[in-house]
């Protein structure tokens, strides 16, 4: 039986990264081996010219850390590490690509590539020997001296088809949009009278896709996306410049419901039907990624 701590946040249901990274953790022991989540713990590097912004950090991220309860999703199988650094030797230690360095000090390291690297923080500090996954087919191919990037892609989804789904049948009108890591961009039209779903809760954001006619993205990598399709919105993603729809997302069914850009919105409406059919698929891969994710990591890792 294999033994995994997954460094992550606190459960969040608006952040797709955490969401994935508490349902890994519940796949795994779903599938029979050890798995723990471990509060996250900001990380960052310290050199002259930062010295004083982040020992403010290390100060406010302490602080909200001590007075904000760490939360689990109820429905998950996520129990909290309580042992300590000594007890981690015998665990993989699963960090997103957002962590600096190796905190935890672990011998077996997993890195999960969840964005680009270097998207959030605007640098990299790996280590050698670790075992590098991609999410999906929208993370560019990408290696780090002395570690090793698997060819399979290790993707969890977790789909909330309670909220997103198209049950209810009213008269659709208007627009939604959201802007999250797509800020800075240009907008494609005037927003003022637009219903913006960012921050708010899954129920609101459904009922907003259930009655809005188009849902327009900033954010070119969010589950949003999928989930007005789900609702049956018309979706449109705003493309990065000088990213193609094929660099986009290479994989023509992750493209699926969803338009790149304005002019592909007869795209969107032509598969929008094949989206449901698509998210039961990826829900079973999911379990079968992870299994495949163990079966490697025992390879790597014992070799």
């Amino acid at each position: 039986m294999a033994k995994f701590l997954i460094y992550t946040p606190s459960y969040n249901e608006r952040s797709g990264g955490i969401i994935v990274l508490h349902k890994l953790c519940h796949l795994l022991n779903d599938l029979g081996h050890e798995a723990y989540v471990y509060p996250y713990a900001y990380t960052y590097e310290i050199n002259r010219f930062n010295l004083l912004e982040n020992i403010f950090n290390f100060i406010k991220w302490s602080f909200f850390s001590s007075i904000t309860p760490f939360k689990t999703n109820k429905h998950f199988n996520t129990p909290i590490f309580k042992g300590g650094i000594k007890d981690i030797e015998n665990f993989t230690v699963v960090y997103p690509e957002i962590v600096f360095g190796n905190p935890l000090r672990a011998k077996n390291v997993v890195r999960w590539l969840l964005h680009q690297p270097g998207f959030h923080e605007h640098r990299i500090y790996y280590g050698r020997n670790e075992l590098l996954f991609k999410f999906n087919s929208a993370i560019k191919d990408f290696s780090y001296p002395g570690s090793v990037t698997s060819s399979h892609e290790l993707k969890v989804i977790h789909y909330p088809l309670e909220y997103y789904n198209n049950n209810t049948k009213i008269s659709r009108n208007g627009y939604a949009y959201c802007v999250r890591k797509g800020k800075g961009k240009t907008f494609v039209k005037d927003h003022s009278n637009d219903i913006l779903i960012d921050n708010l809760t899954h129920q609101k954001i459904s009922e907003v896709f259930k009655r809005c006619e188009y849902f327009i993205s900033y954010d070119t990598y969010t589950a949003y996306s999928i989930f007005a399709a789900l609702c049956g919105c018309i979706s449109v993603v705003v493309g990065d410049s000088g990213v193609s729809k094929i660099d986009w997302y290479p994989n023509v069914q992750d493209r699926y419901g969803i338009a790149y850009g304005m002019e592909d919105i007869p795209w969107a409406c032509q598969t929008m039907s094949k989206v449901y059919d698509r998210v039961l698929s990826e829900e079973t891969k999911s379990r079968d990624n992870v299994a495949m994710f163990v079966e490697e990591c025992n390879r790597y890792f014992q070799s």
